[in-house]
């Protein structure tokens, strides 16, 4: 079993704080055995509750720790940002996937929403 993205991350940002495995634990209230098993590639995961514990004391964020990026997309245009909403192939209704005449259906709602309110404050 190889070490985990986690694995990796939590022995990297230990290191760059310059603490033990040992520290770490203390700090983290979590058993040795999960952070040097997860160092070491004999544990895949952790639970949320303890992964919330390790990264409160390396001073980073869960997603960092899992190697999660998060991208921020600050909506200040409704129309172009609704182009790409639907330029997606994953959006479902119902846990079924919408088809390309589907997404046209939505969107043009959406659009047709949006020159509705223009017309109003038009007016």
């Amino acid at each position: 079993m190889g070490i985990s993205l986690l694995g990796k991350n939590i022995k990297e940002y230990r290191n760059k704080k310059g603490l033990s495995l040992k520290k770490l634990t203390e700090i983290a209230e979590v058993g040795y055995a999960t952070i040097y098993d997860l160092e070491n590639g004999k544990k895949q995961n952790i639970n949320s509750t303890t992964l919330e514990k390790v990264a409160t004391a390396l001073e980073t964020s869960t997603n960092e720790l899992l190697g999660i990026d998060v991208i921020e997309h600050t909506v200040d245009d409704i129309p172009d940002t609704i182009d790409a909403i639907f330029e997606s192939d994953e959006l479902e209704i119902d846990g079924i996937k919408l088809t390309s005449k589907e997404k046209d259906i939505l969107k043009s709602i959406y659009k047709n929403g949006i020159d509705v309110i223009r017309l109003m404050r038009s007016n």
